[in-house]
């Protein structure tokens, strides 16, 4: 083939055919290498109507090129070349299967960073609206600091998250409605958060882990208008140190 493409080339400047002759030569000769490597890939196979296409194309410029036509020749064996070169490309993800990247959590509680009051909650901990780590489902009656029993799995929990990051420290933080005196309030939330700290304490979590403080009623979750919102006050939340 080589020997006749430089015959044809030979041709050009002896019968005044000479000039772009030599560029469609190394066009043709480089469309063949493209899709001999594509065939050698079976994207023949893949793309077969692409393929027959490009081949096509070649076939035709090659023809002109054999008739002492390269002014003509030239733009279709760069045409072949494209085609060749672009053979079965990717398959754009249609739109339905683009996954838009959502707000972003940093620390994975399920609450987005931009509503989260609490970040770098260990993983495992169970949060609350605003992404305080909690010991859920824990609530006071009113007045009182004594847990119930029926609250002792979600302390469990707290207790798991703990055992498995040996090296946190955190702060028990006691909270409480608004009836009542600011300073009464202060003493009981602190009541609440040693009454949590030292059942942590019974069950394996050193207490010089744990750091105890009362809030009173200056960090409410809920408003206290209703007596369903002041319940939600009363209760205990845990701060990771750094």
């Amino acid at each position: 083939m080589r020997f006749f493409v430089v015959g044809l080339i030979l041709s050009f400047f002896i019968g005044g055919c000479a000039g772009i002759g030599l560029q469609v030569d190394e066009q043709l000769h480089a469309t063949r290498q493209v899709l001999n490597e594509a065939k050698a890939k079976k994207l023949d196979k893949q793309c077969p109507k692409e393929y027959k296409e490009a081949e096509l194309l070649q076939k035709k410029a090659v023809a002109l090129y054999e008739n002492c036509h390269p002014e003509e020749a030239a733009p279709i064996a760069k045409q072949a070349f494209d085609k060749a070169k672009s053979l079965c490309p990717p398959v754009p993800c249609p739109p339905a299967c683009k996954q838009k990247a959502g707000p972003k959590d940093s620390d994975g509680d399920g609450v987005i960073d931009s509503l989260d009051r609490c970040p770098n909650t260990p993983k495992g901990a169970q949060v609350n609206k605003v992404g305080c780590w909690i010991v859920k489902g824990l609530l006071f009656d009113f007045n009182k600091a004594d847990i119930k029993p029926m609250y002792y799995k979600n302390l469990n929990n707290v207790v798991k998250v703990l055992k498995a990051n040996p090296g946190l420290k955190v702060e028990i933080q006691g909270h409480t409605d608004n009836i009542g005196s600011a300073a009464y309030n202060m003493k009981l939330s602190l009541r609440r958060a040693k009454a949590v700290a030292n059942y942590l304490i019974q069950h394996g979590i050193s207490s010089a882990r744990l750091k105890v403080k009362g809030y009173g009623f200056t960090r409410p979750v809920a408003s206290n208008d209703t007596p369903e919102g002041r319940a939600l006050n009363r209760r205990v939340q845990i701060k990771p140190l750094i």
